[in-house]
């Protein structure tokens, strides 16, 4: 008789940031059991082309384009879990890690994330804190503040501290 996993499903978005970084490794050393599925997203922006770009290049071009900047999307984020997973190891985890690299919707990363973890259902959802304060969080929103109230599980935010 084969023994399954039956631990949770926690989500964890990250990015390139010394804040996402602090927070996967929060989340390893005190979140992370070996029973667990963890979920790394990575969010990426849209292919940038314009729509001069459209007008003034081939369709061939265009696609070119589009395959050089997905090709970049997943080198990145193939350092990223590699990266963390190394970390994870290192510091004893044995949870089974993979990842997903979401393309950046209408609403921004937060409403892609909030999405994703609808679709989901994980127990929890990790996210990191840059600490932009009142000030910062009004004039451009934050990403972790909008989690809390609209995401359907919990959300651990993580702040570095100065």
């Amino acid at each position: 008789m084969s023994e399954e996993k039956k631990g949770r499903l926690i989500v964890v978005a990250v990015d390139t940031s010394e804040h996402s970084k602090y927070a996967w490794s929060w989340a390893v050393n005190n979140l992370f059991k070996d029973s667990d599925t963890i979920e790394l997203i990575h969010i990426h922006d849209k292919v940038p082309i314009s729509m001069l770009d459209y007008a003034s290049k081939s369709y061939r071009k265009i696609m070119e384009l589009e395959q050089e900047f997905m090709k970049e999307v997943k080198e990145i984020s193939k350092k990223i879990l590699k990266d963390l997973r190394k970390e994870a190891e290192k510091n004893g985890c044995k949870a089974d890690i993979s990842s997903k690299v979401l393309e950046k919707g209408e609403g921004g990363a937060k409403q892609t994330i909030a999405d994703y973890v609808a679709k989901h259902r994980p127990a929890c959802l990790v996210v990191s804190s840059r600490g932009a304060g009142a000030v910062g969080r009004a004039l451009v929103g934050s990403v972790s503040d909008f989690l809390v109230h609209n995401a359907i599980c919990p959300v651990i935010v993580v702040r570095k501290q100065d």
